[in-house]
């Protein structure tokens, strides 16, 4: 026994495998270039007005995508069964489109039926697409065993061929989408036809040969045989026209067309889909396609390149997955819009901590490059010798939307369209400030290749990649960098804003010194207008002017005072907030393993065991209580206080209770005191240096344990469970006035020491950070007086330590 196919379901594979017109040209298109076609010629001829000729189908009763009970139900509304087909073809010479190719002959087509069955044929071959190629062609051999083969390997093998032909040769990938390479696999390509028309002629033949060949199917064939064997169906070439042997291509027909068609859906169609089908932004490669509607040429709109140079930022990145320190992302993150520019650099450790997503897998994506261009569309302007700025604005919207993929040169659908956000870029952009790097702001592609990413396969009705690891760690890395690439440009709007801005009380030191000069010419300008008649009621004006002017500048001060004060109060919370939530984690934890230790101990009934386990309890709860009381400085009535103490062993009581909480972790946390054994008196606010330790602490840790995990993937540790996996050193410099935290950790690039101090900047995952930390630290030391700074790269450029100046103290 063996499965039976019925001849309707390659009914449902073509509407279910090919979604839109837009997939079934490119699917036709794609096979002319496989045949190595130099230009693809495509001719749209419309002569009746489609909706006439559904109605007539309908009324016949021809139409297969309209049950039986919607007919019926359709000529009920009429009170008829149906009109006579005469009675049709007269409605049909009425609806034809005047001007077309050949409509007099095709009017007289009409007239000339004399039968049903006659009438429908003329009706089906009113409207028609042509797909003609100079390609390779196809001979009676392809044509039987390779065209009329659904889900032929054919195209598969051969592109495997040419993989395997490659070798192991180095591959440029400057040259990637200039070579030809085979772009179907599928064996699906052929019923694209059948999502176009009902009706299908193909006319082929190669070099050598003294005929043509010719194929025609009829899908409504396929209907009428419903649950027959789809062999029932007899479809088979027959040989066609004598031609010369040098003669070669494929021309292909599709009539019974199943849509309205225009010149207006035509020129759509060029824009959205044919202009796109080859890399845009690669100006050596443009698509050989050729279209027309009724035999009149319909452009395929050629990229605006000159839009790209008034792009006001531009992000490049490419991924690496071969050569030393790989899986790597390096860039550059450019804002030209205030000249500013920093390479982006990311290593495996960072990937993997970004993305949540283990180096192996992000390996497997394989090498791609992203092109990322930045409009800010409320600064457009006009643009000399292309229009004004409404010109502009329509252009970029023709060619935005977001980030298409190109494989080998040639687009992924449906990736970078108008109703595909593949990476999220909406949602990300919407939910943060200035709505950055949406989908309308955006001209981009992602370029990957056969070779280079084996594993980023298509879907079978080519609506973008295969759901699988590989692809959704391209997604994932793609948005994060995406996301960083968002952050650079927030910081340096920050940095301008902060260039720009006026403080109160640099406003206020200018009006005191204007005041100043004022005064001192106040008596000189009394004296001077005194003999004047009305002198003394002018000075007078000018005298209470200055005093309300004066009076407006005190109102000033207190509400700058009002707002640092709200300020302190604001940065306050959110560290509190930032702590509480660690500190719920830790009771949680605590919680659940005291209820276990109680539990142990009572299905115990060895009473020394008993005792250990009530001894393990008392420990956890002390060392809870411990934190707790680290954390009570932090209260609001005590936050602003100031209070005499001995600054080592209060930062020492901090680290210790931040070591003792995490000593499942196997980093050895110390404390180390310059000179050995001082002290230092001072009168400060206490809970800056929890605020500001903790912080450090964390991310300290944070990236020890991530570090430790990457060198045991790569064998380059071992898993001991006795053994120390890093260490962090906290020195404090009782001469300099300075807390030093130095970590063994990965360290910082140094081309992020200040990055990393902007708000919501994070290289961990969204689950685990913020991007808040480091901001919030050294916010909070500046305005106690103190500072947070990095400390110097090693010869890699890396920094691995973070400097608290502890700033005045008493």
């Amino acid at each position: 026994m063996s499965f039976r196919v019925s001849a309707r379901t390659i009914l449902h594979l073509g509407s279910e495998l090919i979604s839109s017109d837009g997939v079934a040209f490119y699917e036709l298109i794609k096979n002319a270039l496989d045949a190595e076609s130099p230009e693809v010629r495509v001719n749209v001829v419309y002569r009746l007005d489609y909706d006439t000729y559904a109605r007539c189908l309908r009324e016949m009763g021809e139409d297969r995508d309209t049950p039986e009970h919607l007919r019926r139900a359709y000529l009920a509304r009429f009170g008829r069964q149906g009109r006579p087909w005469r009675e049709l073809r007269d409605q049909a010479l009425t609806a034809l489109v005047t001007g077309a190719p050949d409509v007099d002959e095709l009017a007289t087509e009409l007239r000339d039926a004399t039968s049903k069955d006659a009438f429908l044929n003329v009706l089906r071959s009113a409207n028609f697409i042509e797909i003609d190629d100079d390609g390779e062609g196809m001979n009676e051999d392809i044509l039987t065993n390779v065209y009329l083969t659904i889900g032929t390997s054919y195209r598969a093998r051969q592109k495997n061929l040419e993989l395997q032909s490659a070798g192991d040769e180095e591959e440029d990938e400057d040259e990637e989408g200039t070579q030809p390479v085979i772009l179907g696999e599928k064996g699906l390509g052929r019923l694209s036809a059948m999502r176009l028309g009902d009706q299908l002629l193909i006319i082929t033949g190669q070099v050598g040969e003294r005929h043509w060949h010719q194929l025609e199917i009829d899908w409504n064939d396929f209907a009428d045989a419903a649950d027959e064997d789809i062999e029932s169906v007899d479809v088979a070439p027959v040989r066609g026209n004598a031609k010369e042997r040098g003669d070669k291509g494929t021309k292909i027909v599709i009539s019974a067309l199943k849509a309205a068609w225009s010149r207006g859906k035509l020129e759509q169609l060029a824009l959205d889909q044919f202009s796109k089908l080859a890399d845009p932004f690669d100006g050596r490669r443009s698509l050989p396609l050729r279209l027309a509607f009724n035999g009149d040429p319909v452009p395929v709109p050629e990229f605006a390149r000159f839009l790209l140079d008034q792009a006001h930022g531009r992000f490049t990145a490419r991924f690496h997955t071969n050569g030393p320190d790989a899986p790597r992302i390096e860039g550059l993150m450019e804002y030209r819009l205030h000249n500013r520019s920093r390479p982006m650099r990311l290593s495996t450790l960072e990937l993997q901590t970004v993305t949540e997503i283990e180096a192996d897998t992000i390996a497997r994506v394989g090498d791609f490059r992203l092109e990322l261009h930045w409009f800010n569309r409320r600064i457009l302007t006009k643009i000399e010798g292309i229009g004004s700025l409404a010109v502009v604005r329509r252009i970029l919207a023709a060619w935005a939307g977001g980030v298409a993929l190109y494989r080998d040169g040639f687009r992924v659908n449906p990736y970078g369209s108008a109703s595909d956000d593949w990476l999220d870029l909406d949602r990300d952009a919407f939910s943060t400030s200035g709505f950055k790097l949406n989908r309308g702001q955006i001209i981009g592609r992602a370029r990957i290749s056969q070779r280079r990413n084996p594993y980023l396969i298509d879907q079978t009705n080519r609506e973008g990649l295969k759901e699988n690891p590989e692809k959704r760690a391209f997604v994932k890395l793609l948005s994060s960098i995406i996301e960083i690439y968002r952050q650079y440009l927030n910081e340096i709007d920050r940095d301008v804003d902060r260039a720009r801005r006026v403080t109160a009380a640099e406003a206020l030191d200018r009006f005191r010194a204007e005041d100043e000069r004022l005064g001192s010419l106040l008596p000189v300008l009394e004296r001077a207008l005194e003999p004047v008649q009305d002198g003394r009621n002018l000075t007078r004006r000018l005298r209470d002017t200055l005093n309300e002017l004066r009076a407006a500048a005190e109102m000033v001060q207190r509400a700058a005072g009002a707002q640092a004060e709200e300020r302190s109060r604001v940065l306050h919370l959110a560290s509190i907030g930032l702590m509480i939530e660690i500190l719920a984690h830790e009771l949680y934890r605590a919680t659940d393993a005291g209820l276990k230790t109680i539990a142990q101990a009572k299905r115990n009934r060895d009473p020394t065991a008993t005792n250990t386990s009530l001894r393990v309890l008392d420990s956890q709860l002390r060392t809870l209580q411990k934190r707790l009381k680290v954390l009570d400085p932090l209260s609001t009535s005590a936050r602003q206080t100031k209070e005499d103490f001995e600054l080592v062993s209060w930062v020492s009581d901090i680290v210790e209770g931040f070591a003792s909480r995490n000593r499942t972790s196997r980093v050895d946390i110390q404390v180390q005191v310059r000179p050995s054994g001082s002290s230092l008196e001072v009168q400060a606010v206490k809970g800056m240096f929890v605020q500001v330790l903790e912080n450090l602490l964390t991310n300290s840790l944070f990236w020890v344990v991530r570090q430790h995990k990457e060198r045991l993937r790569l064998g380059v540790a071992r898993s001991d469970d006795e053994a120390t996996i890093g260490s962090i050193v906290v020195t404090i410099d009782t001469q300099s006035k300075t807390i030093a935290v130095l970590d063994d950790g990965p360290g910082i690039p140094e081309e992020r020491r200040e990055t990393v101090f902007e708000p919501f900047f994070s290289t961990k995952p969204q689950k685990q950070g913020k991007g808040l930390g480091l901001y919030i630290a050294r916010e909070i030391a500046e305005y106690h007086g103190g500072g947070l700074s990095l400390g110097a790269a090693d010869e890699h450029g890396q920094i691995n330590e973070v400097i608290f100046e502890i700033g005045n103290i008493d």
